[in-house]
């Protein structure tokens, strides 16, 4: 007998892809019920899904896949109607599909499907008796009971997450190069090896190499072998990256149910699928746009709208945003609900309701006088605790799903943007800035007094140097002028501490009084559309470093994102510029 067992991975990948194609074909068709060409397509996906399964030994996914296939042979041919009734019980059938495979990935065993079979049925009138069994009434017709379909009984806060990618598709041709490079690694170390041998072994060469002699010949093989390695994890890392598409693909089916629930027209707009992420961070995409898509349909849109979601590639990150063009978002009912419980005082709350009233609160003009308060509201949406519905519900009322967001956005070392209103018919837009990779970064070393740390080239706008006149004084801040803008300064000596060398018989107040009258060298990052500039000692160079996770002793330790290990072995931290900026503090003048 065959052992079938060493085919399951295939057939669980190509089993997931017709699983997508019958969602995606059966969105479109509810939306066109007389579209025989998407019938076809449905059918052709059934079929298949049928004879791989039956061929795997998976007789209830099998028989219900032929139930699926009989059910749109009768609607292409006019036997019967699918109505939206109809559309909510097939998809109740592909998840029982889903539900089935999952079963086949962790145990190596199906679900029992037989009341799913039965049902669907029982609702079509289709006469299907088992694999290949096909029966149909004398006059060709199948007989429908009439029977009310209920479309709610989905439980739409069990929203399927997204399964963690477990296969990845690489082109042949990035497989090709790879071998080409392990080929030619191996030459490379066949020559290290013939050259060092020489002074160990005098038996290879009558000729004593000197030290001088031996660096010459090692150095142009060490050389083609460092540019072999950046080829080799160039290409790992684009084996590593997967389309976005692969978790946009489930949200219209998302987005309708939840529509249907809530008795809502909603149309979602997709662009930007074909953009590529880390696998890793499309693995925890998933949950914070579930919950950023629900917040867009619940809160955002009244009864009729547009949600996009949309990915843009902008320089070393990707920006994924969810945008809809509802009213926008009540900052005084959040104030007020914030106040409700307790997130924040009266006082404090009433002080917000004020100048929201006299509509300074988002007064965004030169002086950018009341940008702080904004952002402090802001980010009381982001509380766990908050929730402007009087009641929860199956999808929201219980204040975290923006909580998810945010905390997703910081494990990532990534940045969320919130604008509303868009226009002045309202409107909301969150931005989630993503970088490409968690693994390997790009970044600038830099040193302040004797200390050395990495600053991600994503969170970098440029280096200026500063001339001491540039540099004012508002309030409690340090401002530096350039441009013409006033860029608030970020002092790590002293956020972090940090001990000057003493230079001589100097005392440190001598050094500080000489240190304002020279030029400071500042590094602008940026934060969504914001810049601060960090004081350096010293630019050092542009390295690749691989990103090191802190310890868990220090993951609540805000500024770092994490650390890497030196050519010369030096291990040295990653500063987090949105978490380090975050906190306005760190922009006081101590």
């Amino acid at each position: 007998m065959i052992d079938l067992s060493k085919f399951k991975d295939i057939y669980v990948s190509e089993t997931e892809d017709h699983l997508q194609k019958l969602n995606d074909n059966l969105l479109a068709l509810e939306k066109d019920l007389s579209n025989k060409s998407l019938l076809n397509e449905l059918m052709r996906s059934a079929h298949t899904l049928k004879s791989s399964s039956a061929t795997m030994g998976f007789n209830d996914m099998a028989f219900l896949t032929h139930v699926l296939e009989d059910v749109f042979d009768y609607a292409r041919n006019d036997l019967f109607n699918i109505t939206s009734e109809t559309v909510t019980k097939l998809f109740e059938a592909i998840d029982s599909l889903d539900n089935s495979l999952k079963s086949v990935k962790e145990k190596n065993k199906e679900s029992d499907l037989k009341k799913v079979i039965e049902n669907i049925k029982k609702i079509t009138g289709v006469k299907t008796e088992g694999i290949g069994k096909s029966v149909r009434h004398e006059d060709g017709k199948p007989l429908v009971e009439k029977k009310e379909v209920k479309s709610g009984d989905n439980k739409l806060d069990e929203l399927k997450e997204a399964d963690k990618i477990t296969s990845i598709k690489v082109p042949v041709e990035r497989l090709d190069k790879l071998m080409d490079l392990t080929e030619e690694l191996l030459i490379d170390r066949m020559r290290i090896e013939t050259i060092s041998g020489y002074d160990l072994d005098s038996s290879l060469t009558d000729e004593k190499l000197t030290l001088e002699s031996l660096l010459f010949k090692l150095t142009p093989a060490v050389e083609h072998l460092s540019g072999l390695i950046s080829n080799l994890q160039y290409l790992v890392m684009q084996a590593r990256l997967v389309p976005l598409g692969q978790i946009f693909a489930r949200f219209p089916r998302m987005i309708r149910d939840l529509a249907t629930e809530k008795k809502k027209k909603i149309n979602l707009e997709i662009s930007g699928e074909d953009l590529e992420v880390d696998r890793t961070i499309v693995d925890k995409l998933g949950e914070p746009i579930v919950h950023l898509l629900r917040n867009a349909l619940d809160h955002g849109i009244d009864t009729e709208g547009t949600i996009k979601l949309k990915a843009i590639r902008e320089k070393d990150f990707v920006s994924v945003i969810v945008e809809d063009n509802g009213l926008g978002i009540d900052f005084k009912e959040v104030v007020e609900a914030a106040v409700r419980k307790n997130i924040i005082g009266n006082d404090e709350g009433n002080n917000y309701l004020s100048k929201i009233e006299k509509n300074k609160i988002f007064d965004y003009g030169a002086d950018k006088k009341y940008v702080a308060d904004r952002k402090q509201i802001e980010d009381i949406l982001f509380n766990p605790r908050l929730s402007t519905n009087k009641q929860v519900t199956k999808t929201s009322g219980r204040g975290v799903g923006l909580s998810v967001v945010k905390k997703f956005s910081e494990e990532i070392n990534g940045n969320i943007i919130l604008e509303s209103p868009l226009s002045k018919k309202g409107g909301t837009r969150f931005t989630l800035e993503l970088p490409l990779t968690l693994a390997i970064i790009n970044a600038l070393l830099v040193k302040i007094d004797n200390s050395m740390f990495a600053i991600p080239f994503s969170s970098i706008a440029r280096a200026v140097s500063v001339k001491p006149e540039d540099i004012k004084s508002m309030a409690d801040q340090d401002v530096a002028v350039v441009d013409n803008m006033r860029v608030p300064l970020v002092d790590l000596e002293r956020v972090f501490h940090l001990v000057k060398p003493l230079q001589g018989k100097k005392t440190i107040q001598q050094l500080e009084k000489e240190s304002k009258q020279i030029n400071k060298t500042v590094v602008l990052v940026k934060r969504g559309k914001e810049l601060a500039g960090i004081i350096v000692d010293r630019l050092l160079n542009e390295q690749e470093i691989i990103v090191k996770p802190l310890p868990s002793v220090l993951k609540g330790v805000k500024g770092f994102s994490g650390s890497t290990i030196l050519g010369d072995g030096e291990t040295i931290l990653i500063l987090d510029v949105i978490t380090l900026l975050q906190d306005s503090s760190k922009l006081i003048r101590v």
